[in-house]
């Protein structure tokens, strides 16, 4: 009998301390057979293989979270990119995301390597599931650089949800300056916020990002973005959209993108548009890009996807016009 209460005892306990911390292994793992071709004024070559990631991005995460009581509790996300085709690991090992922070009635609050605000509204309203078909990336920026999308050195603040109103911002400290030169403006720093509601079938928000630049001659620039974005689910589709101006001291950008998907009981076809047009000195660029991807869910963590996307660049006032097409079918597997 003393055995059996002193098992209860040591069982109730573990189930307590459980409760009370936790870690999740997680990840996510894509790789199918495509094609992909990329030219310059019609010359180029063509690759056909497999490849990793086609729909979306393939990695592995560890994540927890302790309960330290009063509603407080501590948190923790890893997450590590590799190619599922050969295995190798993109970049640094949680290049991908690495935090540690505090979250209770307050928000949230995270430091390391994250997503910026600006990012979180971007990826809500982009077009074809945010996946990688989708063209934005690729069109967006033909003349400045595409935003960062993660930030190191960041710290993150991110409020409840108070009747569908949210937002978030965040800062990246910039961690460069060169002391043994005295160069002025060498810090890259990055802020970024966004607000956005989202109740119902409606989500609608405002985003803005600014970038540091390194100095050159001492005069350091800035890049700056602007997004409004929204989505609307009607039930038997769901409508995406997006506007971003991009500007700095010498280039100004308008891009904006559309999208639509249908759900058909297992299986979901999304099509997605996306432009840009950028002005300022010796610049007159432009480019589109459009996507079709159709998947069909086997299961609730195993999807069957096959996609198409094409975008098309020009640049130096036209002079140089860059192509890129991806086709690809493959399985989406989650854990």
């Amino acid at each position: 009998m003393k055995k059996t209460l002193i098992a209860l005892a040591v069982l109730a306990a573990s189930s307590a301390a459980m409760a009370q911390s936790s870690v999740t292994l997680y990840g996510r793992l894509d790789a199918g057979l495509g094609q992909t071709k990329t030219t310059i004024n019609g010359v180029g070559e063509k690759q056909v293989g497999i490849n990793s990631s086609n729909l979306n991005t393939t990695y592995w995460g560890l994540k927890g979270s302790e309960d330290l009581g009063g509603g407080l509790r501590a948190n923790f996300n890893l997450q590590s990119r590799f190619a599922l085709d050969t295995g190798a690991v993109s970049g640094d090992m949680f290049s991908r995301l690495a935090i540690v922070g505090l979250s209770g009635a307050f928000g949230s609050v995270d430091l390391g390597r994250n997503y910026t605000a600006y990012d979180t509204l971007r990826s809500a309203t982009n077009n074809v599931f945010d996946s990688n078909f989708a063209t934005n990336s690729a069109v967006w920026g033909n003349g400045i650089a595409d935003y960062s999308l993660r930030t190191s050195n960041s710290v993150t603040y991110t409020s409840p949800n108070f009747s569908g109103f949210s937002g978030a911002v965040g800062y990246a400290f910039g961690e460069n300056k060169n002391v043994a030169t005295n160069v002025n403006g060498s810090a890259t720093d990055t802020a970024s916020l966004h607000i956005k509601y989202a109740n119902g079938p409606l989500l609608v928000g405002y985003a803005y990002q600014e970038e540091k630049q390194l100095a050159v001659a001492n005069v350091q620039d800035k890049n700056k973005y602007n997004l409004i974005g929204a989505t609307y689910d009607l039930g038997v589709a769901k409508i995406v959209g997006s506007y971003n101006t991009a500007k700095n001291n010498t280039l100004k950008d308008k891009e904006y993108s559309v999208g639509v998907s249908a759900p058909f009981g297992a299986a979901t076809v999304a099509a997605g548009y996306s432009s840009s047009k950028s002005e300022g000195f010796n610049a007159n660029n432009k480019g589109t890009g459009y996507s079709l991807v159709g998947t069909y869910d086997l299961s609730k963590r195993t999807t069957l996807y096959v996609g198409y996307m094409q975008a098309k660049t020009q640049t130096v006032n036209g002079s140089i016009e860059t192509k890129a097409t991806n086709v690809a079918t493959g399985i989406r597997h989650t854990f």
